[in-house]
């Protein structure tokens, strides 16, 4: 899986899709509320990303997890079956024309306060293998195309996350993709370079990359990695996150320009797409070589 003969086009902000449908999804669990109240519109959402070319998708799982939807009065039952449905919802829109990504979000995720831009959380392992290890394999039985562990800040999670998959034993490819900032380093302040090494170590992982990260930081971040395996690079639309109002503020960057999309391939970039800001017909203007 380390090699592929071409670039692959990724989805956007599923966020960004549902709040182009008329949805308000100002709560915390963000496009996960949507899996109980309204999950046709989650499918629509992901049907857009498809049409628009994108040859992988990433499903709505990234805010569900155990305790977080426990703040928000859902019963366990109810947390599995939602969780399933993401990636039901997703292989229902993808209809054959597009592989799927499980949406594993970090542990930040659930603490609905934007922990997963502003770097680590002050928990153990122990917490970190509590709160994924049902959820992931719960996602796993789903049998998706790929894992997406995305928005991760800290090199600390995402060990505690790679463990977990060896002993899984699932033989699901997946990327790590990291929140990073304008220092070469992730959110947790590590390097990148270090980042990008630790999922090499992996006999499953696929890519390793950056997402959610503003889009002229990325290419001097990917020069700082050190990956044997390919980039995958999905970028936000360069807006500051306000944890306290929960939406996305300040000006976007526009669109990913040609000359923007080549610098990322010619540094090793070969799943390119879009994250927070980033709608369908931004990933359809996305032209791949």
């Amino acid at each position: 899986m380390s090699k592929m003969n071409r670039s692959l086009k990724l989805d956007g902000g599923l966020s960004t899709a549902l709040e182009g449908l008329g949805l308000n999804l100002n709560t915390s669990l963000w496009t996960g509320e949507l899996l109980r109240s309204n999950p046709k519109a989650i499918e629509r959402a992901h049907r857009a990303f498809v049409d628009a070319g994108a040859e992988i998708i990433i499903t709505s799982a990234y805010q569900i997890s155990f305790s977080g939807c426990k703040e928000r009065g859902w019963s366990d039952s109810e947390v599995t079956s939602a969780l399933t449905l993401s990636t039901e919802l997703a292989k229902s829109a993808a209809d054959g024309n597009a592989k799927v990504a499980a949406s594993v979000g970090p542990y930040g995720a659930a603490l609905a306060d934007g922990s997963e831009y502003s770097g680590r959380y002050g928990v153990s392992n122990s917490k970190l293998r509590e709160f994924h290890e049902r959820r992931l394999e719960i996602l796993i039985s789903t049998e998706p195309d790929y894992l997406a562990l995305e928005t991760m800040p800290d090199m600390q999670e995402v060990e505690v996350l790679l463990d977990l998959i060896s002993e899984f034993n699932a033989n699901i490819p997946f990327w790590v993709s990291y929140s990073c900032n304008s220092n070469y380093k992730t959110n947790a302040g590590q390097e990148f370079s270090e980042a990008t090494e630790l999922v090499n170590s992996h006999k499953d992982a696929f890519a390793v990359g950056i997402n959610c990260t503003a889009p002229n930081l990325i290419n001097d971040l990917l020069k700082a990695g050190n990956s044997k395996l390919p980039y995958i690079v999905y970028p936000n639309a360069g807006r500051e996150w306000d944890a306290n109002r929960k939406e996305w503020s300040g000006p976007t960057s526009g669109s990913f320009s040609p000359d923007l999309i080549a610098e990322w391939i010619d540094s090793g970039a070969r799943i390119i797409g879009g994250c927070c800001g980033v709608s369908p017909k931004d990933i359809e203007s996305i032209n791949i070589p």
